[in-house]
């Protein structure tokens, strides 16, 4: 590897990657990849767990050494990039570690780190993270490079990131599984896959839609192909004998399509696993209670979870998201009030803390240890190598242990151990955290027919848009108010009603998207999902009222059939107002 400097400034190109190779034992990583940044270039860097994006990150910062390659650099660069890992002083505070510079102070103040004289050893690992993305912040750079940054942030202080990393001037690299801050701050998409990059100018919603057209148009052109070979082959078969010149040539064209390679598809993770019959019941709290020492966490929540609930939970951290989650789950008990269960409830947990598996044990040995094989929602009956497979671990990967695996490969493999025990109720702490957007993607597509009720604590917005129809915010004094609608309902309300609320007036950014002649990639989305959905509600509202109907006189029944039928209402409601905003949004759009 070589390593050249030149003038800076006065040019604006800040570094270049060229022809730069890296590999680990038995898995090569980056093969002759180049790329070059510019100064105020704001790039994402995206791709599966284990494609090599911190690895790229690493060779840019200078904490990682290529195999093979030049790197060029302008002379003096300064790179800043937030360590996954950090490490502090075992005796030293948070001041110490923060110094006397005001901004560094004020920037960390913000991240929720006012206790200066706290022992850096006594933070735990998300509150480290924030110190350690403080710092990060408030160093003089060129080049800013954050991997997963929004990590242990709660959303307020998400919101806040995003416009603060809008607002600087530095080249900026950035890794998130946030799809909204990914879509607001950057320009420029590198994707990393199959150990080469590809890179796509604008922001990530222009990324989607370029990436479908792609494929799109990759479809069409197999399909013309098909149709070509289909046609000599046709064609041969009625002329087994001509010897033409011109009949050779036809003989010829037909070989060089049949044998002409097509681009191979990628490996695609597929979630085909099934969930359990659902009753009406499933869990009720009734002003339920939890408080840890002298402080309430939670208080007076009443709350009776649907069959078909889609709830997400918010609030900033250490406000008890996780111990509600926990209390549902009946993991903790309630120090007032009481957790009731629906007898055919059986609940998943995909938390934040890893699973207890022995580090040196295999992954196909960890899936083995719960099923051997696993009947598919399509009724198809499959082994655990082959469900592994089907969750992008190849047969390699499989016989690796499982404290090799990175932490995006942990996780995914902890969320196939989850979706296979079949549950009914699936409760999710922050399941967004370092899963790949790929895997999200399916993610949720999966939630979306998923026949159960989920209940989610994240600080991913986008997510809680895409999956949640209905938003718990757990409030100062412990209550839990309900808001229908997803993240961005929300936040709307509740900044409309927010006495600190200051509206900025919109960049040139947000003013040119405001002249769009189309829905964006999400509204797409979301009315699609709409127009599936309902029809859905009208159906169960059918049958609701059917078994209410034929449940006169058996009071009990009678009163979950109605809470239930309620529910069902509400949604129904609120998702034709949803999807009559959207239509007449996309028809005034179109006519503009």
């Amino acid at each position: 590897m070589t390593q050249t400097w030149f003038p800076y400034p006065g040019s604006m190109h800040l570094l270049s990657l060229e022809r730069v190779t890296k590999a680990f034992p038995e898995n090569p990583v980056l093969d002759d990849i180049s790329m070059g940044i510019s100064a105020g270039e704001r790039i994402g860097v995206i791709g599966r767990n284990g494609s090599g994006k911190s690895t790229l990150l690493g060779i840019i910062a200078g904490t990682e050494e290529p195999d093979g390659g030049t790197i060029v650099r302008s002379r003096g660069l300064r790179v800043a990039a937030l360590d996954q890992n950090p490490v502090f002083h075992a005796d030293a505070t948070v001041g110490d570690a923060l110094g006397d510079a005001r901004r560094t102070i004020a920037l960390a103040d913000r991240l929720g780190l006012t206790d200066l004289d706290a022992l850096c050893s006594t933070l735990s690992g998300g509150m480290q993270k924030r110190l350690a993305l403080a710092l990060t912040l408030a160093t003089e750079c060129d080049i800013l490079i954050l991997d997963e940054p929004t990590n242990h942030l709660d959303v307020d202080s998400i919101d806040w990131l995003e416009d603060h990393l809008s607002s600087r001037r530095e080249a900026l690299l950035l890794v998130t599984h946030d799809r909204y801050l990914l879509d607001h701050v950057v320009n420029r998409i590198i994707e990393v896959h199959d150990q080469a990059l590809f890179s796509h100018r604008g922001t990530y919603e222009d990324y989607l839609e370029a990436a479908a057209t792609r494929e799109a148009q990759q479809a069409v052109a197999e399909h013309r192909r098909q149709q070509r070979i289909k046609t000599e082959l046709a064609w041969l078969r009625r002329s087994p004998k001509a010897r033409t010149s011109k009949s050779r040539h036809r003989v010829k064209k037909a070989t060089e399509l049949i044998e002409q390679q097509r681009r191979p598809e990628r490996q695609q993770l597929s979630i085909d696993l099934p969930s359990r019959r659902i009753g009406s019941k499933v869990v009720n709290l009734h002003n339920v209670g939890k408080q840890y020492s002298d402080r309430w966490v939670l208080r007076h929540v009443d709350y009776k979870l649907h069959p078909d609930a889609r709830v997400g939970i918010v609030g900033p951290n250490g406000s008890g998201k996780t111990t509600l989650l926990r209390l549902i789950a009946e993991r903790i008990e309630p120090d007032e009030g009481k957790v009731t269960t629906g007898s055919t409830i059986h609940y998943g947990w995909y938390g934040q803390d890893p699973r207890p598996i022995p580090a040196h044990t295999r992954v196909h040995a960890a899936v083995r240890e719960h099923l051997d094989e696993v009947l598919l929602e399509s009724g198809i009956k499959v082994s655990g190598t082959q469900m592994l497979e089907r969750f992008q671990f190849t047969r390699e990967q499989q016989q690796s242990e499982v404290g090799d695996l990175s932490g995006g490969e942990r996780r995914r493999l902890e969320l196939l151990l989850t979706l296979m025990e079949a549950p009914n109720l699936l409760l999710m702490d922050e399941p967004t955290n370092d899963l790949d957007l790929e895997t999200l993607n399916v993610l949720e597509e999966y939630l979306d027919a998923w026949r159960g009720a989920l209940v989610v604590a994240s600080h991913d917005r986008y997510f809680l848009d895409r999956v949640c129809t209905d938003i718990f915010s757990i409030e100062p004094d412990g209550s839990v108010r309900h808001h229908p609608g997803g993240w961005s309902a929300y936040r709307a309300l509740s900044q409309e009603f927010s006495p600190q609320s200051s509206r900025k007036p919109p960049s040139a950014k947000a003013r040119a998207r405001q002249r769009r002649t189309r829905l964006t990639y999400n509204d797409e989305r979301e009315l699609a999902l709409l127009t599936k959905r309902i029809p859905q509600l009208d159906k169960q509202r059918t049958a609701l009222t059917s078994a209410l109907d034929a449940a006169a006189g058996e009071y009990e029944r009678t009163v979950d059939l109605s809470g239930e039928l309620a529910g069902v209402l509400e949604e129904l409601d609120d998702s034709e107002t949803r999807w009559l905003e959207l239509t007449e949004k996309s028809e005034r759009l179109s006519d503009s």
